[in-house]
Order: structure tokens, then sequence, then C-alpha cells
């Protein structure tokens, strides 16, 4: 048996969809116009005041902007615009807002864009964000499975796709 007949190549298309891939709703980037990131769906606390932007967030947000998407970022908290700069990704956001994990908040940074509900994309590592995108009226929420929510609560919160890094969005490389 040679290394490309193993069933455990993931070089080759699998055959058969898993459940999982079934479970992902089909992303279609004609189909929104922008996209509102959580802060903790981008970069990566390392502590002591060391932030690192998430290389598969970092390309997808990149993907979206080069076919014309705006892209906001909301946070709950303090020094976001610090986190950015340190991560020195400050550049890539159209929109920086500030406030919970509520509804308004994300009505708030479609206003900023421009964008009505019904055109964007939210994505968020936690339940309250994903359920915040959807009482808003996005279109799609999308979870990035990095916080202490399992798939199945943040399906459960509204997310339509479930991924463990937003790369998996950008298909084979």
């Amino acid at each position: 048996m040679t290394a490309a007949d193993s069933p455990f190549d993931n070089a080759r298309p699998r055959p058969v969809p898993s459940v999982l891939d079934t479970l992902r709703a089909r992303i279609d980037p004609d189909d929104s116009d922008a996209a509102v990131f959580a802060l903790e769906a981008v970069v990566a606390d390392l502590g002591y005041g060391d932030v690192r932007a998430l290389p598969g967030s970092i390309a997808w947000i990149d993907r979206l902007r080069s076919e014309g998407k705006k892209i906001a970022l909301v946070y709950d908290g303090e020094n976001a615009a610090a986190a950015l700069e340190i991560a020195g990704i400050a550049d890539r956001f159209d929109a920086v807002v500030s406030g919970p994990r509520k509804e308004k908040t994300i009505r708030r940074a479609l206003e900023e864009l421009d964008v009505s509900p019904e055109r964007s994309l939210v994505v968020d590592v936690a339940p309250a964000g994903l359920a915040a995108g959807a009482e808003a009226g996005c279109r799609l929420a999308i979870a990035l499975a990095r916080g202490s929510a399992t798939p199945q609560q943040l399906r459960q919160a509204g997310a339509g796709a479930v991924v463990a890094d937003l790369q998996e969005l950008l298909g084979p490389t």
C-alpha cells in the first residue's frame, strides 16, 4: 500500500462529506457585504501584554477585503486598539466598536460600516456573540472554536458554521 492509497492521507479530498461538513452552512462571499469579528476571533492573548494575530483569521480577512467586503471588529473591554497595533493588524478594520456581546453592539458596528445586517456575517468564539449576531439579523454566524464553549453550544447559540481555524474557509491550499 502506498501513501496515496492510505485512508489517512489528508491531501486527497474526502469522497463522502463528514457529519461536520454537512452541519456547516455554505459560505458564499457574494451573499454578504461585511463581516463583524470579535477581538478573540482575530488575536490570541499570550499574556504579559503580548498579543498575536491568528494567521487563519487574518488570511480570511484579507480575502474578504480583496473581494471588497467591509470588516468591523467588536470587543468587550479596553485596549483593543493597542492589541491590534501590537499584533500589527490595525489597518485591516474599517470600524472598531467597543461594547458588550449584545445585539446593539453588532448593529452599531454595521451602522459604522453602512451595511444592513442581512448582508453581513458575524464571527465569534463565544455563544453570546453568536446569539447577538442572530438577534441583530446577520445573515450568518460563524463560530471559531477556540474558547471554552463546545461546538454544540456554539451551534445552539446560532452558529451556522463552526471551524477550528478560519483558514478552513479558504479551501485547499
